[in-house]
């Protein structure tokens, strides 16, 4: 037997245990070469480990180990490449769902260095913005601030809704006419979808494309002015859509928070 070698030193070699070269023996997977009938010690060949370290590879790319019987017991090469088709997109869907948390660790980083809370004033400022998309629930009048937040999250939370990814910063749809009067009556709270969504529904709101007059303030906070935003819209068209994005600059207390309010500028022929 000087061509075989015990199981022990097999798995020393092939850097696996023992026990796993009885579990591929006991499926069927790989048999020993010999085993003495006195003592029961199992001798495996050198081609076997050749056979074990294509086990090994093959467990790299994800097929578990009925697959690979099936593969390597049939000889199936056909079999194979399918199967390493298969991974491969098994692993295109994780690359990508990786880079998407990815984009949203970003984007939160963002979220929390756009505003310095310590530096900004009631200038207003143009941004062109692309389209987007918010889930929403809708604020009914005089209602307690916590209901719209509670049903907010029971939309975000339904089965329908639960897979949806969200950008975390809630946003108000504001009332253009009390805006300019310093108050807040809030339409709607919603979050802003990161793509469009795969449905249609009375809780998700498209936010147009186009030129938003945009300034920040402490909105929750008495003491702001939206003084330069009605310069800007005295004798034009009254704009349809006000939004308040939260920039938090405290995780225990919101009231202070920072808002960027965008306007969005009416389109003149």
């Amino acid at each position: 037997m000087d061509d075989l070698y015990p199981i022990g030193k097999v798995a020393k070699i092939m850097g696996v245990s023992v026990q796993t070269l009885r579990y591929y023996s006991n499926i069927g997977l790989i048999s020993p070469a010999y085993i003495n009938p006195t003592t029961g010690y199992r001798y495996y060949s050198v081609d076997q480990l050749h056979f074990i370290d294509r086990i090994k590879y093959l467990q790299t790319f994800g097929l578990n180990l009925n697959e690979i019987k099936d593969i390597l017991v049939n000889n199936d090469i056909p079999l194979l490449l399918k199967a390493l088709d298969r991974q491969k997109e098994v692993f295109r869907e994780e690359i990508s769902r990786i880079e998407d948390i990815l984009d949203s660790i970003e984007w939160y980083k963002n979220y929390f260095t756009y505003v310095d809370a310590d530096k900004f004033d009631s200038n207003c400022y143009s941004l062109h913005l692309d389209r987007r998309y918010m889930v929403v629930a809708k604020c009914r009048e005089n209602e307690p601030k916590q209901d719209f937040h509670i049903r907010l999250n029971e939309i975000k939370n339904s089965p329908r809704f639960r897979d949806l990814p969200l950008k975390r910063q809630f946003s108000y749809i504001l009332d253009y006419d009390a805006l300019m009067n310093g108050e807040l009556e809030p339409r709607y709270l919603g979050l802003f979808l990161k793509h469009d969504p795969p449905f249609e529904s009375e809780n998700i709101i498209e936010i147009p494309e186009g030129d938003y007059l945009c300034f920040k303030a402490r909105i929750l906070s008495e003491g702001w002015n939206p003084y330069f935003a009605k310069l800007f819209f005295d004798g034009k068209p009254k704009p349809t859509l006000v939004l308040a994005n939260e920039y938090e600059d405290n995780l225990h207390e919101y009231s202070r928070c920072v808002y960027e309010v965008q306007i969005l500028i009416p389109k003149t022929n």
